[in-house]
């Protein structure tokens, strides 16, 4: 099987986590990487990382390009903003837009006007794509005709697992959930005047509270809890290592133990390599990176009564999120070494 010709739309925290998964692979090559940053500043930040240390094999830039592996990999730096590269150029299989901003279907589709095969959205699309996947939950629906893929938020990847082993064994009447997040680059370092004035705010100083996203795709996951489920969110002064609060009431009788030996079959069963379920008193910085979505802290774990429940989840939004990307690449590439070449879309 030919690897799969990647391009990274975005060369952030999670394009360079991507490009540090992906470097060691044969199934995947990396061959464009765009981004509105100047060369010299993406290249220094991708060779020394605060949180996952520096990047362990030689690179530099040459003539519009990174050098890597005795290969030049096309390298759009200070590229416009909200411009699209010629991705055939590079003769680019999937594009994976690793940009913060939400995508439109048209924005897509401005990508495969440019040459790219497919789009994998980083981030919760403004719009419907083809499909949103969070794996473990819908990934036999991924199709090879499906073009422009979205994956839902980090937060939705944490805490739909965990809702769905529950829902599964105890069900569920009614749920919360707080995702109190680490802090990012799209957070301030200093008080600064902006729109949304709680994000203004120093986040290395702050507990500061924002509104959830992730309600309203936690809702079309399970369609059956709408206007029954509910979230907010929480920046915390930590570098790294998020974790989401669920509090649920259920239909039948749960307990600690039984809630965690329903988390533990289900980790070694549908959310193998996507749950674990951690049995030590683990602390943020414990779960840095993790390539699980879902670490469930079994010790934190407390019911009130035999129908109400509080678990807390833990992550390492940024790596384990990556991996996922990963996953989805992989994928579309079983799906395409299954259809003859002429009747690939």
């Amino acid at each position: 099987m030919a690897a799969v010709r990647v391009g990274i739309m975005g060369f952030g925290q999670t394009g360079r986590n991507v490009f540090r998964l992906m470097a060691a692979r044969r199934d995947v090559e990396i061959v464009a990487i765009c981004d509105t940053v100047p060369a010299d500043q993406l290249l220094y930040l991708l060779k020394f990382d605060t949180l996952f240390g520096r990047f362990d094999e030689p690179v530099s830039l040459g003539e519009g390009a990174l050098r890597f592996r005795g290969r030049d990999v096309r390298f759009w730096a200070s590229f416009p903003k909200g411009a699209v590269p010629p991705w055939r150029e590079a003769n680019v299989d999937v594009v994976l837009e690793c940009t913060a901003r939400a995508m439109t279907r048209a924005d897509g589709e401005a990508h495969l006007a440019a040459g790219a095969g497919r789009v994998v959205v980083c981030v919760p699309p403004a719009e419907p794509l083809d499909i949103t996947l969070v794996r473990g939950w819908n990934d036999d629906e991924l199709r090879p005709e499906h073009r422009l893929i979205a994956l839902a938020s980090r937060t939705v990847s944490c805490v739909a697992p965990v809702l769905a082993i529950l829902k599964e064994a105890f069900g569920i009447e009614r749920a919360f959930f707080d995702a109190v997040h680490a802090y990012t680059n799209a957070h301030r370092l200093a008080d600064v005047p902006l729109s949304d004035k709680r994000r203004g705010r120093s986040a290395a100083e702050n507990i500061i509270p924002q509104e959830s996203r992730s309600e309203a795709m936690l809702e079309r996951l399970f369609p059956d809890l709408a206007g029954r489920l509910t979230g907010s969110a929480v920046d915390v002064p930590v570098a790294n290592g998020s974790v989401v609060d669920l509090t649920c009431w259920h239909s039948r009788a749960v307990s600690p133990d039984s809630i965690a030996t329903a988390v533990r079959a289900a980790a070694a069963g549908r959310w193998k390599g996507i749950v674990a379920c951690e049995d030590e008193p683990i602390v943020s910085s414990d779960v840095t990176r993790s390539s699980y979505s879902c670490i469930f802290d079994a010790q934190a774990t407390m019911t009130l009564g035999d129908r109400l429940s509080k678990t807390l989840s833990w992550i390492d939004a940024g790596w384990a999120f990556a991996v996922r990307i990963s996953e989805v690449v992989s994928a579309l590439a079983r799906l395409d070494a299954a259809v003859p070449v002429g009747e690939r879309p």
